[in-house]
């Protein structure tokens, strides 16, 4: 039987950046609060299980930047080739099978840029990302433009790119000095596969690089929305409570399967991205989302609001009602909430309250939910 992928990461950041000026090598620099190396350690942290940073030879970069314990660095070689090989071998002795090869100093690769290579990787032995050129192109002679070239037949290569590790040890043997991973593939008569890139990943090279990421990086923008929904108790109907299964009889009616709080939940995140409702985007006629799944609901939502280019930074839930009683279940409540709209359990809060005997909820006929969100603009 084939074997399961086991994806690694050789994040090249053994270079001088000397075209970037300054006293510091590109990768370390600052921007947006931390290192350059470190905004594109983190964009692969959550995707594979072996990252591996390459770094100059030596310890003087450690005045700049010092890696967090959990990751691993090799030291670099004259050559990009020799450095990324470096890389390979430690990658190759702890059984990765798939590798990504990235420049440290792209911050911004994208995760869905990310996956589109790995899920391309699989089937080809050598995958890029690349962006359309959509500039006229000039072929020059000094300061003499000698013809236009067409475009069309042009692109922009970028990283990571992906490869089978083994097939990539070996063509990298073979060969000579290379601008990146995919050239010595080309060179050695292999098929290297194209996948879109994103033009958010940018590589930085020079001080305006810098700044257009910087300005991309900005989360400085920051947007508040506020959910509200009210369900009544209906017997023999289990009670979803945030995604968790609280009773099987004394659930709440809804078209869905009634959970009010990821339903309230659903609708800060669209109102604060304005990005319409829970009604809206699953209206109750018909029978499509008859007895759904409240947190299938709750990531659909989620991934609209990333797709538009928000992160959610914090929920503020208020359940109001008699039951159920909160505090017995608040941890489960924040942690399963967390694994649905996948933020860090730290940034949620829940909480109960009552109506002090006013209306219907005071006796115990129904429950409903508060909730404040707080997104910002997504960076990756």
């Amino acid at each position: 039987m084939p074997r399961t992928p086991d994806w690694g990461v050789v994040i090249v950041a053994a270079g001088t950046g000397t075209r970037f000026g300054g006293d510091i090598p590109k990768q370390f620099t600052q921007l947006a609060g931390e290192s350059v190396i470190s905004h594109s350690v983190r964009a692969f942290k959550s995707l594979v299980n072996h990252l591996v940073v390459v770094t100059p030879p030596g310890d003087h970069w450690r005045v700049w930047w010092e890696p967090p314990s959990w990751l691993n660095t090799v030291s670099g070689g004259s050559r990009r080739q020799d450095s990324v090989m470096n890389g390979l071998h430690f990658l190759h002795s702890q059984g990765v099978t798939h590798v990504m090869i990235h420049d440290g100093a792209r911050p911004l690769p994208g995760m869905e840029c990310i996956k589109r290579v790995m899920d391309a990787t699989l089937k080809n032995v050598a995958v890029i990302p690349v962006i359309p050129v959509r500039d006229t192109v000039k072929r020059i002679d000094g300061d003499v433009v000698m013809e236009t070239v067409n475009r069309e037949e042009l692109g922009l290569s970028q990283t990571p790119q992906g490869f089978q590790l083994e097939k990539l040890i070996e063509v990298l043997e073979g060969a000579g000095d290379i601008t990146d991973e995919a050239s010595a593939f080309e060179v050695a008569g292999e098929v290297v596969t194209t996948v879109a890139g994103t033009r958010k990943n940018i590589k930085l090279t020079d001080r305006e690089d810098a700044e257009l990421l910087s300005f991309l990086m900005d989360r400085s923008v920051r947007v508040l929305g506020t959910g509200l929904d009210f369900h009544p108790f209906e017997s023999g109907r289990p009670l979803l409570f945030c995604g968790c299964r609280l009773s099987e009889t004394e659930g709440l009616m809804g078209h869905s399967d009634g959970d009010v709080v990821l339903h309230a939940v659903a609708d800060a995140i669209l109102s604060a991205s304005r990005l319409g409702d829970i009604g809206t985007l699953f209206p109750p006629a018909g029978s499509e989302w008859k007895d759904a799944d409240s947190s299938h609901l709750l990531s659909i939502c989620v991934e609209k609001v990333r797709t538009a280019g928000w992160e959610i930074e914090r929920l503020d839930v208020t359940v109001i009602g008699e039951r159920p009683k909160i505090t017995p279940v608040r941890d489960m409540l924040m942690n399963r909430l967390s694994e649905i709209v996948g933020i860090a359990v730290e940034r949620i809060w829940i909480k109960g309250t009552t109506t002090n005997t006013i209306g219907e909820l005071a006796q115990g006929k129904g429950v409903g939910c508060s909730v404040l969100a707080q997104l910002a603009r997504r960076a990756l």
